[in-house]
């Protein structure tokens, strides 16, 4: 780290004035005092992990970690998330331009092979990849390489939650998704990884958890669209609130007819594979929680959604039809 480069006290102070707050105010919404504050910021007392919360927590986002990051590097990734990665905390030696376009390629071979076999295939992968790609962080490199990499990462932290949540490493997963949305300067895959942290909470039984993650203004392209209103429709389900359930999956369904596959963001590009089945399929589920919790009319609605997910899937897709046959057999039987 060079002289010029910020320390983590003057990121705390310069977000604290940018807000134009004082030290007691900050005292007064994080619980610790002026003076303690003051030798935070002027470099009196380390400041560690729970401090950046605290001031990010008082100002209404995640301005301060997101700064850290950039002018920090790979030596502000929290030590939690190497802990989840299980690999030491060095980093790779250089930064490759090549590298960096192979590692964008990886996290679409990671996101194919994890809707085609299931998270346990591509956990170990997914770490190692995003273990390296978080190392060159710290390595200098240009404004433009260090934002394409910052998304990258970001991608690759959320392929690794997910396969970590699919594989059953629901506490894991949780602290890579955090570190995922504060890394990615990417709108797009920002939204993604929401959706897949709902996923999550949804997964956990904790649907309006799931709704409180997408409740804020409803992004402007229709496969994000699509994505988040069948989450939502998946939280009401489990909610047990057939109208709004139903009403999402309205939302979803024309989101879904507006997409236009060829031109969809990069991050987006993997999941083109079965787009013809990915609206009856997600419909099918939420209606499917509702049909298994008693409310008869959304049997043979799910059973519909689910049977033409079936049939519009295609081979590279087993794991997505076996999901969907399972729900079938279990309305059936």
């Amino acid at each position: 780290m060079t002289e010029e480069t910020p320390d983590l006290g003057e990121i705390l102070r310069a977000a604290r004035e940018a807000a134009g707050w004082s030290l007691s105010r900050m005292g007064r919404a994080t619980g610790f005092s002026k003076p303690y504050l003051s030798k935070l910021e002027t470099g009196g007392k380390e400041v560690k992990p729970w401090h950046i919360e605290a001031y990010d927590k008082a100002l209404g986002g995640d301005s301060v970690r997101r700064r850290a990051l950039l002018v920090m590097g790979a030596s502000f990734v929290s030590q939690a998330v190497w802990a989840e990665l299980d690999m030491p905390m060095s980093g790779p030696p250089r930064v490759d331009p090549h590298e960096l376009a192979a590692l964008e390629a990886s996290a679409d071979m990671l996101t194919s092979l994890g809707l085609q076999h299931g998270g346990r295939a591509a956990v170990a992968a997914a770490r190692g990849q995003l273990r390296y790609a978080a190392g060159l962080l710290d390595l200098d490199m240009s404004d433009a390489a260090r934002g394409s990499l910052l998304t990258t990462v970001g991608r690759l932290a959320d392929r690794t939650a997910w396969s970590m949540a699919d594989s059953g490493q629901l506490k894991q997963a949780d602290k890579i998704y955090d570190f995922a949305l504060t890394v990615t300067p990417d709108p797009v895959q920002h939204w993604l990884s929401l959706v897949n942290l709902a996923g999550l909470r949804l997964d956990q039984d904790e649907p309006q958890r799931a709704l409180d993650l997408l409740d804020r203004v409803e992004p402007g392209l229709p496969v994000l669209q699509f994505l988040v209103n069948s989450a939502r429709a998946h939280a009401y389900a489990l909610l047990g609130d057939f109208s709004r359930t139903v009403r999402h999956i309205g939302v979803a369904d024309d989101a879904h007819a507006a997409v236009d596959l060829s031109d969809l963001p990069s991050a987006i590009h993997p999941y083109v594979s079965g787009h013809e089945a990915h609206a009856h399929s997600a419909a099918g589920r939420a209606l499917y929680v509702l049909a298994r919790a008693g409310r008869q009319k959304a049997a043979p609605l799910a059973a519909g959604r689910l049977e033409a997910a079936v049939v519009a899937f295609g081979p590279d897709r087993a794991r997505a039809i076996a999901s969907c046959s399972r729900r079938l057999n279990v309305l059936a039987g």
